[in-house]
């Protein structure tokens, strides 16, 4: 496969990162597998540089930048608006995921385990290294594609605290017989009876993250099963510790829950965007969709307020951020209000 085919993450405005950021950041070892997406398009004026650099120089380069301790915000909101803008309506755009990755089993640089038996077996060992990461959603060309893992989902219950415990999904209604379907291409990981979870599902994608989907009735999947988005994977059911019938739906990464609604918007049914930020905090790490906007809490600011003055109503604004209606705002934090 020609060189240019494998290549994975953020190459793009290269010469500007070098000048601008080389001298702020002391780097440090960290694993290559953390990257997701590279775009190279012809119609960059730095295209024809980059192709006249030999393998091992492109590699020292894309070494140099995965090894800054935090990867600058700025330069991948502006890699991310290149890519928006030019990949949509340009066929020659090449956009790649995993380069590190040869192995059959999806993202298994980044895991280094694939355990059959246990929904969530991974340790600390394999995210202690990580600060901020950027995360291909969404790559037709290399089997990151994305369906909504219902037709049209109500959610019933949300992320976060719920009757005094941590709820690491989010509910979404249905009857029993209604198709679930693989939200990203991947492979499945775990099909099996859970005394919680009951009939559960757990997909490994190639963008590194992993979804899960329980209270199945019945099973459309085994273990080891190679699925596409949209690959109905089970049927709809209580199954477990369920009071009804519904679909408890987790994305995570490294064994990390992230809230769902941080990557899809389930009233339109589709991703956020195409591309996610991650960045490690003590337990978990925070999901920033790339494009969306914040906005920076001020003194005297308060949830009806900021509400108003960005046209959405305190409950979006409440779930798009995990917080309560009243919940300490605290100046200086961002809300995210679209």
């Amino acid at each position: 496969m020609h060189f240019y085919l494998k290549i994975t993450i953020i190459l793009i405005l290269l010469t500007s990162w070098k000048t601008t950021y080389a001298n702020k950041e002391e780097t440090k070892k960290s694993e290559k597998d953390t990257v997701s997406a590279l775009v190279i398009a012809p119609s960059n004026p730095l295209y024809e540089s980059i192709s006249d650099l030999s393998g091992n120089e492109i590699m020292d380069i894309i070494d140099s930048l995965l090894n800054l301790d935090k990867i600058p915000l700025g330069l991948i909101e502006e890699i991310n608006e290149y890519a928006q803008d030019n990949h949509e309506n340009d066929d020659s755009y090449i956009a790649l995921t995993n380069y590190y990755d040869d192995s059959e089993i999806p993202s298994n640089s980044m895991y280094q385990l694939w355990d059959t038996k246990n929904v969530s077996p991974y340790n600390d060992s394999i995210t202690k290294n990580d600060s901020t990461l950027l995360l291909t959603l969404v790559d037709t060309a290399n089997f990151c594609n994305y369906v909504a893992p219902l037709q049209n989902p109500v959610v019933t219950s949300n992320f976060g605290w719920r009757d005094g415990r941590a709820h690491s999904g989010i509910d979404l209604d249905l009857e029993v017989w209604d198709p679930v379907v693989a939200a990203f291409d991947g492979m499945v990981r775990v099909a099996l009876y859970h005394p919680g979870y009951g009939r559960v599902v757990v997909i490994r994608h190639h963008n590194g993250l992993e979804t899960l989907y329980a209270h199945l009735h019945r099973f459309k999947v085994k273990t080891g099963d190679i699925v596409s988005a949209g690959q109905v994977i089970g049927l709809g059911g209580s199954s477990g510790r369920s009071s009804g019938s519904h679909l408890h739906f987790e994305v995570r990464f490294k064994g990390k829950c992230i809230n769902p609604k941080h990557i899809i918007s389930f009233k339109q049914n589709k991703l956020i965007s195409d591309s996610l930020i991650l960045t490690k905090k003590k337990w978990d790490y925070a999901a920033l969709p790339v494009g969306v906007k914040y906005h920076k809490i001020v003194r005297g600011d308060y949830m009806y307020k900021i509400a108003n003055r960005y046209n959405v109503s305190v409950k979006e604004l409440c779930e798009m951020n995990g917080l309560r209606r009243n919940s300490l705002l605290i100046v200086g934090r961002t809300l995210r209000i679209n």
